[in-house]
């Protein structure tokens, strides 16, 4: 059988794509060191220099110094002087790289990457064989990771413009409702919660228990210790009657969403509601191909799916569910009154009322 005429222009474009992908995944260890090393700190802080005058203000080797400058500044993260052989951040890229407490990082992006990346033995098995892979067996660096890449959306947008879409939030909580996160990882939408309204009676609730761990830790620093109450649990087996439950970006990793769903219809009391937080879909799947659905796609395929997969019922959603089935899941637990109260390039929310 003869094999068939190659479109060379076609060709070209795809192997293109395929050198762009790879130039993007080659810098992820060397983001990594250059954070772990505090190098991007370093420059932010020193303003333009030599790759000589980084080493000795480091105390780094010049030469491995000198590679990473070349190497981030073709990449675009790092800026050079040609004339001074000097590099430099601009804002834009100290804002980015440099500033982990910022509204802007993305680092934990690299530390999500290499997770997934020392995930890729356990997730092939899984391949071969359907079932799932434990999330408690996940490479430590994907919990750190996954903090890390929302803290920046979450504290931008949690309390400025997602809480606010659902109806009389605000009036409740300050008022003393209780507000329970389920799958709250190291806690830092918690900690949001917490932190805006003092008299609310908040809860985290996670599987993970070294991340149940690491989120009291958290809070005691941020002297929130008192106001939060931390347990390790999964969704279907948390105690007390809430006025909201939400699950910010962890329903589609569940294995039961639905019986996750159902457990939270029983524990809200009346009048309350289930808050959803989901990556943005579209429910038909060609529409989420582009840069966003190849993200969550990969993600879910070497996270959320074994996930989900290695726990009860196995539904695996995936982060790219979309809205039409998320609210499915919500109906048959119960939910009547369903609906995307806000949605942008990322993020999706969803509020379910309990009437």
């Amino acid at each position: 059988m003869s094999k068939p005429e190659l479109n060379l222009e076609a060709l070209k474009k795809l192997q293109l794509k395929v050198m762009q992908d790879v130039s993007a995944s080659a810098i992820i260890p060397l983001m990594r060191i250059g954070d772990q090393l505090g190098i991007f700190k370093y420059l932010s802080n020193l303003g333009e220099v030599s790759s000589h005058e980084l080493a000795d203000k480091s105390s780094l080797d010049e030469r491995y110094l000198r590679e990473w400058l070349y190497a981030t500044a073709a990449a675009g993260f790092t800026s050079y002087n040609s004339e001074a052989n000097t590099f430099s951040l601009t804002p834009e890229q100290a804002a980015v790289f440099a500033d982990d407490e910022g509204p802007a990082s993305m680092m934990g992006a690299y530390d999500m990457l290499t997770g997934a990346i020392h995930n890729e033995d356990k997730v092939k098995e899984a391949f071969k064989t359907g079932d799932g892979v434990d999330y408690k067996d996940s490479c430590p660096i994907c919990f750190q990771g996954t903090a890390r890449f929302f803290k920046p959306s979450y504290e931008k947008n949690l309390v400025r413009s997602w809480l606010p879409k659902i109806d009389n939030l605000e009036e409740k909580m300050n008022a003393g409702a209780s507000f329970a996160d389920i799958g709250c990882g190291y806690g830092l939408s918690t900690m949001i919660i917490a932190q805006t309204f003092p008299n609310a009676h908040v809860c985290g609730y996670d599987i993970h228990e070294p991340s149940i761990n690491e989120a009291r830790k958290l809070a005691k620093k941020a002297g929130l210790g008192d106001r939060i109450e931390y347990n390790t649990a999964d969704a279907k087996s948390y105690k007390g009657q809430h006025d909201y439950i939400a699950f910010f970006d962890c329903l589609h990793d569940m294995g039961d969403p639905v019986g996750a769903a159902k457990y939270a219809y029983n524990q809200l009391k009346d009048g309350g509601s289930v808050i959803l937080i989901e990556p943005t879909a579209n429910d038909n799947p060609e529409d989420n191909f582009n840069l966003f659905g190849q993200m969550y796609y990969c993600f879910s395929t070497i996270g959320c799916v074994p996930t989900s997969k290695s726990q009860e019922v196995g539904l695996a959603l995936g982060a790219q569910a979309g809205p039409k089935k998320l609210i499915d899941v919500l109906n048959e637990a119960g939910f009547k009154n369903c609906k995307v109260v806000k949605k942008n390039a990322s993020n999706m929310v969803i509020e379910a009322r309990k009437n």
